[in-house]
């Protein structure tokens, strides 16, 4: 059964994951060009049937090949408006699915991701799940294989958090993470709760920001006072998620 609200209808996820190469060749451009079109007739074959479903791809710098296609949030949002070009594919409902641990992988700036998703309307859906190394307790970071650890109490995600607030977004966010090898089941589910929870935290921490004070600061190049505004909320979100995860 579908949401009652076609605003929150299913998505059709694209994750580029087989859309690699291993060799660096002239054929690269072929590929890509059969990658349009095929999902030009995949989005014009929906279409026909109404039009009801949206579609994100998932960018990913590499993992299942060492490149792949579509490897940024910046190269999703070419691609869709290369099909509206190219094949007169209609640009609502199209967008991507960001997950912030892909784009940590290769140290690009998953808040600015956001940024451009908000300004060519590309909110579709998106994985919270990190790639670790950003709250100073987690190894990992960039440089390393796809991680997939749960959501973490970070600032990063407090200015995520609060951008998509701010630009409306009401669609589904998921937790594609993976619990750890020498979890057992029980420590598995709770990896799976803390992630939830960690994210609903940083929502309620950047939703009580004292934003009026935060951007007169900023504009007044006051960058430390601004700092200290981003950090109390992050102590609040912690205290937050204490109290939810308590309950």
């Amino acid at each position: 059964t579908w949401h009652p609200d076609p605003l929150k209808w299913p998505a059709v996820i694209i994750w580029n994951g087989s859309f690699g190469y291993d060799l660096a060749s002239v054929g690269i451009f072929q590929m890509y060009q059969n990658l349009k079109e095929s999902v030009a007739k995949l989005c014009k074959y929906e279409e026909k049937l109404g039009g009801d479903l949206y579609f994100a791809l998932e960018p990913k710098p590499n993992e299942g090949h060492p490149a792949l296609l579509i490897p940024t949030v910046a190269s999703a949002l070419v691609f869709w408006n290369k099909l509206e070009e190219e094949f007169k594919i209609t640009g609502a409902k199209k967008g991507v699915n960001k997950e912030f641990g892909h784009s940590e992988m290769i140290g690009l700036d998953h808040v600015y991701d956001t940024i451009e998703e908000i300004d060519n309307n590309a909110l579709v859906h998106m994985h919270l799940n990190s790639q670790g190394y950003n709250d100073g307790i987690i190894l990992g970071g960039p440089g390393k294989y796809d991680i997939d650890h749960g959501t973490r109490i970070n600032g990063m995600n407090i200015a995520i958090a609060g951008l998509i607030q701010d630009a409306g977004f009401n669609r589904w966010k998921g937790h594609d993470m993976q619990v750890r090898p020498y979890d057992n089941e029980e420590q598995g589910i709770d990896r799976v709760i803390r992630s939830v929870l960690s994210w609903e935290a940083c929502a309620q921490a950047a939703q009580e920001l004292d934003k009026e004070q935060l951007m007169k600061y900023l504009k007044n190049r006051e960058t430390a006072k601004a700092e200290d505004i981003m950090r109390e909320a992050l102590v609040k979100a912690q205290n937050y998620f204490d109290r939810m995860y308590k309950e």
